[in-house]
């Protein structure tokens, strides 16, 4: 990734008016790749992480406690476990802990487009669809089965997100799309492999929901919503 850092007045519209903050720092990538490549990146990514050069912090807003070992700029989430309909994975907590060399651990992340897994639980995730699908996948990768073009909506196992005092059970669409491809219609899981140590839960799994970030209570919460009727 390629570009430039530089610096302005942002005015803001509110109930009260117009309100101008001046020196505020924001970037522009001319030659962007990985999971900022896409169109859906296109046009911009607004920063509300926790580093120095994000919109929150840029703003004064109150800083989260956070561990010394971790990434300053993420919003770190404790995940317990993923379930695949009644399949708890048998994952050891250790793949979803924060390591003390600060990697590892999960986060939640509106600019990452697709929730991505430490290759051992995508592998095991993998092969819990794989097992309950009654279809043949035509991709690994992310994971892809064959459906017939008749319009029917095919079965497919529910995704659950097990985090510490909370529990968020997706809804087909924040998880499974369809694909066409050489006149063969394909629905997929939206999860793919990290190929490192970390879990993020990306914005595709985000959608249609109301995520509440609590930086003075230094917790994150989330509801259903229609967001298109908001």
């Amino acid at each position: 990734m390629n570009g430039r850092l530089d610096a302005d007045t942002f005015t803001f519209d509110g109930d009260a008016g117009h309100a101008g903050v001046p020196g505020l720092a924001f970037g522009y990538g001319y030659f962007n790749n990985g999971l900022f490549s896409s169109n859906a990146t296109g046009s911009g990514i607004a920063s509300f992480g926790r580093g120095p050069l994000s919109l929150p912090s840029q703003l004064k807003t109150t800083p989260l406690i956070q561990s010394s070992s971790a990434v300053p700029t993420f919003y770190y989430l404790s995940l317990k476990s993923t379930t695949v309909e009644s399949t708890r994975l048998p994952v050891p907590e250790s793949a979803f802990a924060l390591m003390s060399n600060g990697s590892g651990g999960t986060v939640i992340d509106s600019g990452t487009s697709v929730t991505t897994l430490p290759p051992l639980v995508y592998g095991l995730l993998h092969d819990a669809f794989v097992a309950q699908v009654d279809l043949p996948m035509t991709n690994n990768e992310p994971l892809c089965f064959a459906v017939s073009s008749s319009g029917k909506k095919p079965e497919v196992p529910k995704l659950v997100l097990q985090f510490e005092g909370s529990t968020l059970d997706l809804p087909r669409e924040n998880y499974v799309f369809s694909v066409e491809e050489d006149g063969q219609s394909n629905m997929c899981i939206a999860v793919v492999s990290s190929g490192g140590d970390m879990t993020i839960i990306g914005n595709y799994q985000q959608q249609n929901l109301h995520v509440l970030y609590d930086l003075t209570g230094n917790q994150l919460s989330f509801i259903p919503a229609h967001c298109d009727k908001v």
